[in-house]
């Protein structure tokens, strides 16, 4: 039930350069469901929030609200629509779908202060299948570079806890 960081994100083909984006980061776990469909893995982990996070999502939709940036909800987590096939430009689980292959889904959103996107992929690297979770982000001005600064921590536990429950659980 490893969870590790990788030190260069893997190739995706909706993110080109996802190593030369401002921020990025990827974590990768053990696949031991790669029968999954992507939208299944996507929601295993996207759709699991652990109570901590939920609490934490609600109190920043709060906190950057007055900003006019794009807030979270608890009715946005409760009612995470599942199907099993999504549309470019539809929301799965919170974030807009930008791309989708066979092996993977990129999600993400725009702001005025930063634009973000999240790749979740299927690799089977040296015999085994993996899940690999990765984040880019690009801020926009000096607000998107201190939202980054204060979110980041709470960002890599919190991916850290979605692919630990996931595989824990039983979900991918």
């Amino acid at each position: 039930m490893t969870v590790a960081r990788r030190n260069t994100p893997p190739a995706s083909r909706f993110l080109p350069d996802l190593g030369g984006s401002y921020y990025w980061d990827s974590y990768e776990a053990p696949l031991r469901r790669d029968d999954l469909a992507m939208p299944e893995i996507y929601l295993a982990l996207f759709a699991h929030h652990p109570r901590w996070a939920r609490w934490l999502l609600i109190l920043r939709g709060w906190l950057v609200a007055p900003f006019g940036l794009k807030t979270t909800r608890a009715a946005d987590l409760d009612n995470i629509e599942i199907k099993s096939t999504y549309a470019i430009g539809e929301k799965i689980a919170r974030f807009t779908l930008f791309g989708q292959s066979d092996t993977e889904i990129v999600t993400g959103g725009n702001d005025r202060h930063l634009d973000f996107r999240v790749s979740v992929q299927k690799l089977r690297e040296h015999g085994a299948s993996r899940v690999v979770l990765s984040t880019s982000v690009t801020p926009h001005n000096i607000l998107g570079k201190a939202y980054l600064f204060v979110i980041l921590p709470f960002h890599r536990i919190g991916v850290r806890t979605l692919l630990s429950n996931a595989v824990r659980a039983g979900r991918v």
